[in-house]
């Protein structure tokens, strides 16, 4: 295996949990309680604008994590070649990641409608989120492989296409 081969794919892994775990609990309350409110009738309106802001912050944050997994990818690969130990890439990792997150705050501050717990949260977790990056850069250019789940095959890797007759 080439040295640097699967470094997009494993930035986009990290780029989604680092921008998916500040998002994820308000997801879990808005998509239950509007699906809820829907079903039974009360608050029509209430329940569709919880709908839609679950889908702007699933979107959101989508979109979010893959431009952090773009950076972290395109980020790294260079600093690897500069840097030649493991602690630099990690603060490497978490400098690209801290760059990337106001963009995170924004999408969940716009799906909530600027709720003041929902910005204060993704905010305080700004630099939580700098230290997950940091401790998966070495991981994600190569150097090390000590995160299992950035080194498994894609679903549907090893699986072959069918062929005509």
């Amino acid at each position: 295996m080439r040295p640097g081969r699967g470094v997009l794919g494993r930035g986009l892994r990290v780029g989604l949990v680092v921008a998916g775990a500040p998002a994820l609990p308000w997801a879990a309350l808005l998509l239950p309680a509007g699906a809820i409110m829907l079903g039974r009738g009360v608050g029509g309106g209430t329940a569709r604008s919880f709908l839609r802001f679950c889908g702007y912050l699933i979107g959101g944050t989508v979109l979010v994590g893959v431009l952090t997994g773009l950076v972290l990818a395109g980020g790294l690969s260079l600093a690897a070649r500069v840097l030649t130990g493991t602690r630099g890439l990690s603060v490497a990792g978490a400098l690209l990641a801290g760059m990337v997150f106001p963009a995170e705050i924004a999408a969940v501050a716009a799906a909530t409608d600027v709720g003041p717990l929902e910005f204060l949260t993704t905010f305080l977790l700004w630099p939580v989120m700098m230290v997950v990056a940091g401790l998966h850069s070495a991981d994600i250019v190569g150097r090390t492989r000590r995160r299992a789940w950035l080194w498994a095959p894609w679903p549907g890797a090893g699986v072959r296409r069918w062929r005509r007759v």
